[in-house]
């Protein structure tokens, strides 16, 4: 069940978070049809609901503003957001080049249309759009999916010198926590516990690494620092659930990390009730349905 254990997308998380807000400020309203702009401010809105209904509405908004105002640059990129959203991905890629095309926002419109790419399996122009949009301008994220790219296609060496270069300008947690995950993936156990070490050290709440390094613990035989680190996910966990309210629509990721800590704790009942959790807040959550399913199916025999 080790393949269960993923981690919160944080590149994704922040990516999105970014392109759907970044936009609206007194610079982009500079003559800008007011129409137009009402229909992309109401977009915008829509946008930070995260559900298929409110993307299928931001396009509607999206579109209002386009047919008003042709070369609203704005409207295109987040237009793609939303198509990206729905998998609509040749629509996205579209608005994205539409974007570049208006000579605004070329940064966000090459990593995004890097995302649709790679969402289809075309890992090459993904890396081409990555590598555009981090000449355009340098971001953390963006050198994070590339390097993530990088590893998926095999290129460890490329992967790594990209994770180094993030610690190099911006040794946060999270770049120490990604090159964990790329040494871990080669294998190198001994520098994937390092470097979530530091992760740790630097962000002490930082559960997605937490649960990680319990992992690499198990790999290293290391059994009871292991259970260790999945009792801390369930706290922190459990801490954010609370904090957020049981039944908000942003805690799936969170539900499914305290599932996989406590599938490793061998706490299976625990475990299945909070991937059914996730079904109900994200009913499009294949692989909670793929680990509640497969649970049961062990309550079964």
């Amino acid at each position: 069940m080790s393949r269960l254990l993923v981690y919160v997308m944080l590149p994704v998380l922040i990516a999105c978070a970014l392109i759907a807000s970044r936009f609206v400020s007194w610079d982009s309203l500079k003559g800008e049809d007011p129409k137009a702009l009402q229909f992309v401010v109401k977009g915008t809105e829509l946008l930070g609901e995260r559900t298929d209904r409110g993307n299928r509405s931001a396009i509607s908004a999206f579109t209002r503003a386009i047919e008003i105002s042709p070369k609203y640059a704005e409207a295109y990129v987040k237009r793609g957001l939303a198509h990206y959203r729905l998998s609509e991905y040749r629509k996205a890629i579209d608005d994205y080049t539409q974007t570049l095309s208006l000579n605004r926002y070329a940064a966000d419109a090459y990593y995004s249309r890097g995302d649709v790419h790679h969402a289809l399996g075309d890992y090459q122009r993904a890396l081409e759009d990555y590598t555009a949009s981090l000449e355009k301008r340098w971001a953390g994220f963006v050198t994070w999916k590339r390097a993530a790219t990088y590893l998926e296609m095999g290129d460890t060496q490329r992967a790594l010198e990209d994770y180094g270069a993030v610690i190099e300008r911006k040794p946060g947690a999270a770049a120490y926590y990604y090159r964990g995950l790329a040494y871990a993936r080669m294998g190198d156990y001994r520098l994937a516990l390092a470097d979530l070490n530091k992760a740790i050290e630097i962000e002490p709440a930082f559960a997605e690494a937490y649960l990680r390094r319990g992992e690499v613990h198990l790999r290293l035989n290391q059994p009871d620092a292991a259970e260790s680190d999945y009792r801390k996910v369930v706290q922190l966990s459990t801490d954010e659930i609370q904090g957020w309210g049981e039944d908000h629509p942003t805690l799936g990721p969170i539900y499914f990390r305290r599932a996989s800590a406590y599938q490793r704790l061998d706490r299976y009942e625990d475990a299945l009730a909070d991937y059914e959790r996730v079904i109900v807040l994200q009913p499009g959550s294949k692989i909670a349905q793929e680990a509640a399913g497969e649970l049961s199916m062990e309550f079964n025999k």
